[in-house]
């Protein structure tokens, strides 16, 4: 996968990996039907991407048996505000995870604040030096902390060195520069059938909008990996990457981590609930001696 920062509309066009993966394995099936001896060659190359396309789009694993462990919830909470009513503001404290990790955290909302009072009866959180909007809350105790701030306002990520029996764990809770895209591409979606005069000049704001905020989102991730490098304890990498598998970005901190979901997930591996089909943005990654036992989106 080439750096963006040296050809960043090969990472758009990453971007249609699924679909090409389908598109391609519909041809390849027809070719063997019609006995095309070609179509294997074809065949060969889906089978040696079959693992980027399970980080991308469905996924079958064995759960692991084991009688300990951690659970670990991350959740982009931004765009479910309005859906955090009173009845539901007891949904995180009663899910008993042993870590939360939170992006789009609203420190002035209302309903963020009942939210927060909820977990605070349990948990210990980041919250308590500095207010951000990539808090951890841990049932663990937390015995340092820091944050990594990107260029681009209100993204960037918070780490907690956490103890967990004997053990020290580094949690990252990320939050990656958002494409700032989606929006305008729905409406885009919408309105396919009926073009105008200024459709043309909505999909150069989109590209434009994409290539800035992928090569902000790379700077971001480089420089987090370098602090990860550096950890010395084993490291739980959790949050919204805003980038899918076959990424540039997710390639980079995927690299001498192991996947969380193609390690345990089973079934669709879709966490964007819009109207942009089959986006699996949201990522755990973990290093040293972790093991994913079991994994739910």
């Amino acid at each position: 996968m080439l750096d963006p920062g040296s050809f960043w509309p090969f990472a758009f066009i990453s971007l249609l990996f699924p679909y090409l993966y389908l598109l391609c394995l519909v041809i390849a099936c027809i070719g063997l039907i019609l006995r095309n001896h070609k179509a294997w060659i074809l065949m060969v190359i889906l089978i040696l991407m079959s693992t980027l396309f399970r980080r991308s789009f469905f996924n079958i694993s064995v759960n692991h048996e084991s009688s300990a462990g951690i659970t670990i919830l991350s959740h982009n909470i931004g765009s479910s505000i309005s859906g955090n009513q009173p009845g539901t503001w007891s949904f995180y404290h009663n899910i008993h995870a042993d870590i939360f990790c939170f992006q789009e955290w609203l420190g002035n909302s209302i309903t963020i604040k009942n939210i927060k009072d909820s977990l605070t009866r349990k948990y210990n959180s980041t919250l308590t030096l500095n207010q951000n909007p990539w808090p951890i809350f841990t049932s663990l105790n937390i015995i340092n902390q820091g944050e990594i701030h990107s260029i681009a306002k209100g993204n960037g990520a918070t780490w907690a060195d956490v103890l967990y029996k004997k053990d020290t764990l580094r949690i990252y809770n990320v939050h990656l520069v958002s494409n700032r895209i989606s929006g305008q591409t729905e409406n885009l979606i919408a309105n396919a059938n009926h073009p105008d005069g200024s459709t043309w000049q909505k999909i150069t704001r989109v590209l434009r909008r994409y290539k800035i905020a992928l090569l902000q989102r790379t700077e971001q991730a480089e420089e987090l990996q370098a602090h990860i490098k550096r950890s010395r304890y084993p490291v739980i990498l959790a949050g919204d990457f805003n980038d899918i598998p076959s990424s540039y970005v997710f390639r980079l901190l995927s690299k001498n981590m192991k996947d969380a979901w193609l390690n345990a997930g089973n079934g669709m591996a879709f966490t964007y609930a819009g109207r942009l089909p089959f986006l699996h943005i949201d990522h755990m990654l973990t290093k040293g001696k972790i093991e994913a036992i079991d994994f739910e989106i």
